[in-house]
């Protein structure tokens, strides 16, 4: 049974990651749209203090362990992808930080795990 903190804290999170990735995805497609009226970033600080939040009121990290290897997963491509475009300036050391940018997510994770 979840707690009332840890209720409001996931529908914090949730709420204000989808409403950043939405306003973020209208912006992009029509620059200024929203953020000529509020910056879209401040959905994205609002969801990182639920986030915090949530993570303080769960008493188990031992929930959902697929859902979990499958964000590291996605994160870890996401970060690979990142590392590669910005990844110009270190030549050939280009393919390890692509490489470590892929593992570290799984790397944080299963440690959080261990404790």
């Amino acid at each position: 049974m979840d707690t009332w903190q840890e209720r409001i804290a996931k529908v914090g999170f949730f709420t204000s990651a989808i409403a950043y990735v939405s306003f973020w995805i209208v912006d992009a497609i029509r620059p200024g749209f929203v953020a000529r009226y509020v910056s879209v970033h401040l959905f994205l600080l609002a969801a990182i203090v639920f986030g915090a939040w949530w993570t303080m009121t769960v008493r188990t990290y031992r929930d959902w362990p697929f859902a979990q290897y499958a964000v590291a997963t996605a994160f870890g491509i996401v970060l690979a992808a990142i590392a590669w475009n910005f990844g110009a300036g270190f030549e050939s050391y280009r393919l390890l930080a692509v490489l470590a940018a892929l593992v570290t997510p799984a790397t944080v994770l299963s440690l959080v795990r261990i404790v």
